[in-house]
């Protein structure tokens, strides 16, 4: 049972919430072993692009993408 109505919850903020431990790429992740960690200037970038996606997804509710009852 969800705990708001699903035009409540925003895609973004659910996404986020759900893979809170999951890294999208090595480099966000505690156990970084990339050789190209210490010059690499993509992580930033990855960091905005994953930003500005769920910011995307945020434009749609749960009850967006639900099916009809």
């Amino acid at each position: 049972m969800l705990a708001r109505a699903p035009s409540e919850i925003r895609l973004g903020t659910l996404i986020d919430l759900l893979e809170d431990r999951q890294p999208i790429v090595e480099c966000f992740s505690d156990r970084n072993t990339c050789t190209l960690a210490g010059c690499c200037t993509l992580r930033g970038r990855l960091q905005q692009a994953e930003t500005a996606f769920l910011r995307e997804l945020d434009r749609s509710t749960l009850a967006d993408i639900a099916l009809p009852a």
